[in-house]
């Protein structure tokens, strides 16, 4: 069963984030409760800035569950990458994802994933050999930090225009083989693979066992169903390949965020109806 899900952006965000609610993440579970989402995935800089008790009485009173965290703004506001040519950011985007993990670890469900996308940093310069290889031992050390806290890290491949490396999904299995954890899979976001990779619904078939968590958009980024991508067909493999995850909604809060959240789970519903 396919679990819709919808982002969330944390407080401490000082930039607008692909989420359909930003800012109030009680208000913004009340409101995707009532429209009948499954959960939420949050979008935050930093885990130890959120208010977790608040969080956890917000997510109990609105029945949601938490699927994850999201991690893109660690690079896009604070500038930390995984692997880069600054030894001393790359040390602490580590600790940043440890700090992750460990929140996850205290307070959340096993099995509650952390992903990894842009900030997995742009690699070393004129060396991708070199950048594959230290990004799979950074991934191996978050892995086997995260693997007695119960998380599941989730490799998003993102496309070429905004990351270096790790682009197709042929690239994420490709690494997801390499690093070989049990708790090292892959996210995989519709609107990067509409950029990069050659057969969607293929690429779905192929990550089977390495696809544990699912972003869903439509081609421009806003609710599912206004534009042109096959969001039905995908649906339609993810369900073939045994897809019981959640599938999170990276979107732009157009119109606006009520309009955004209503049409979007509308639409879904008619593909991903929600269990009995």
């Amino acid at each position: 069963m396919i679990r819709i899900c919808s982002m969330v952006g944390a407080p401490d965000l000082r930039q607008k984030t692909l989420a359909i609610y930003s800012g109030d993440i009680a208000s913004a579970c009340d409101k995707l409760s009532k429209l009948g989402y499954d959960s939420i995935e949050i979008m935050t800089r930093n885990p130890k800035l959120l208010d977790l008790a608040e969080l956890k009485r917000a997510l109990r009173r609105s029945g949601l569950e938490l699927a994850g965290f999201c991690t893109g703004h660690v690079y896009a506001e604070d500038g930390l990458g995984l692997v880069g040519p600054d030894p001393t950011a790359c040390q602490q985007a580590v600790a940043r994802f440890k700090d992750f993990a460990d929140v996850v670890g205290d307070h959340f469900p096993p099995g509650t994933w952390i992903n990894i996308g842009r900030a997995r940093g742009n690699g070393l310069p004129n060396d991708m050999p070199g950048t594959k290889d230290r990004a799979a031992e950074v991934f191996q050390e978050l892995a086997d930090y995260g693997l007695p806290r119960g998380v599941r890290w989730v490799l998003e491949p993102v496309n070429s225009l905004q990351a270096a490396y790790i682009n197709t999904t042929q690239d994420g299995i490709e690494m997801a083989q390499r690093v070989n954890r049990p708790n090292f899979g892959l996210m995989l976001d519709v609107f990067h693979m509409n950029i990069e990779d050659t057969d969607i619904y293929a690429s779905l078939r192929q990550a089977r066992s390495f696809c544990w968590a699912v972003h869903l958009t439509d081609n421009n980024r806003r609710w599912p169903g206004n534009a042109h991508l096959d969001l039905p067909g995908i649906i339609k493999v993810l369900n073939e390949i045994g897809y019981n995850g959640h599938a999170s909604l990276e979107i732009m809060p157009w119109p606006d965020p009520d309009s955004a959240a209503r049409l979007s789970i509308e639409y879904l519903r008619r593909y991903a109806p929600r269990a009995a």
